[in-house]
């Protein structure tokens, strides 16, 4: 006689058991997202909003200079404009050389650097915190330091120069347009290295002694062996490193605009430099929106060409 209320009693347990299970995996599968919502949010309202607004302002004649024109669609004409002026394509060729000179320079220094603290030595502690200590120094700062050092009749580099006998006058770095772009790029390879130079480290740490072993064994000389088994190892640290590196080059303006100002004339205004100004002294939304978009456009472009050789050096 009680077989069924038994039978019926295990199916109820049964079915809160499903529903149960059912919630569990319901609350295990949306928890994440729910936890990373605060993150989301902080995305949308810093990275895609400005993005978006940047994006509306490129096609509108927005200057806050001229209010009756504010906020007016006019469709491409922005970006057809800078295609037109010489100032931004000054600053397009100016970025370029900025960047391939800094680029170049951090990685050849960053590479002996990391190779000689990767080293055991006494005192390698204090070497690698040594080299570490521009990237902490702030970027206004150390432009600062750097333009008092690189001044033409008090500073320590012409002071220097003169006495070993390098040179017989003052060279006047920050106002004459080839020494002017050379000086900001040495300060910026100063600031900058060290992270590279960090991430190279690491990469260097991965490697295992038993292949430089084996090459030992073969007779390879030091060159061989870092040019055979170093170099293609840490390949894929050097990339990464080299986007982090270029980003920041092109996005931090700091440097620049403290030692020159993007002077003499526009010798070392950069693109980005040169899109501030329209942004904040000019107050051209318009056409500062659409320069941020090119940008845009060509930090992803090469953020994308990066990225794609270091999959390449990783499947292999």
């Amino acid at each position: 006689m009680n077989v069924p209320n038994v039978s019926r009693r295990s199916g109820l347990t049964n079915t809160k058991t499903k529903r149960i299970k059912g919630r569990s995996s319901l609350k295990n599968k949306y928890l994440p997202y729910l936890l990373l919502t605060p993150v989301f949010t902080m995305i949308i309202v810093v990275v895609f909003i400005p993005l978006l607004t940047t994006i509306i302002y490129s096609f509108q004649s927005y200057r806050l200079t001229n209010q009756e024109e504010k906020a007016t669609f006019i469709g491409f004409d922005n970006y057809l404009t800078l295609f037109q002026d010489e100032r931004f394509i000054s600053s397009l060729m100016t970025s370029l050389i900025y960047i391939a000179g800094s680029v170049l320079g951090m990685l050849i220094l960053a590479l002996i650097t990391a190779q000689i603290a990767n080293q055991a030595f006494k005192g390698r502690s204090i070497f690698r915190s040594t080299i570490l200590l521009p990237w902490a120094v702030a970027p206004v700062v150390a432009a600062q330091a750097w333009k008092f050092m690189f001044e033409t009749d008090f500073g320590i580099i012409n002071h220097i120069l003169t006495s070993i006998g390098a040179i017989e006058r003052n060279i006047p770095w920050l106002v004459t347009g080839d020494y002017a772009m050379g000086s900001v790029i040495l300060t910026n390879v100063w600031k900058t290295t060290p992270l590279l130079t960090l991430i190279i480290i690491s990469g260097l740490q991965t490697i295992s002694k038993d292949l430089y072993e084996s090459a030992d064994m073969d007779g390879a000389s030091p060159f061989k062996k870092y040019y055979y088994i170093t170099l293609p190892l840490i390949k894929p640290f050097i990339l990464m490193g080299l986007i982090f590196t270029t980003l920041q080059t092109i996005n931090v303006i700091d440097i620049i605009y403290v030692m020159t100002g993007g002077g003499p004339g526009e010798a070392t205004e950069i693109f980005t430099l040169y899109n501030y100004k329209v942004f904040f002294q000019y107050l051209d939304f318009g056409l500062g929106g659409a320069m941020a978009v090119i940008g845009v456009t060509i930090i992803g472009i090469l953020i994308f060409i990066y990225g794609r050789n270091m999959n390449k050096q990783v499947n292999h």
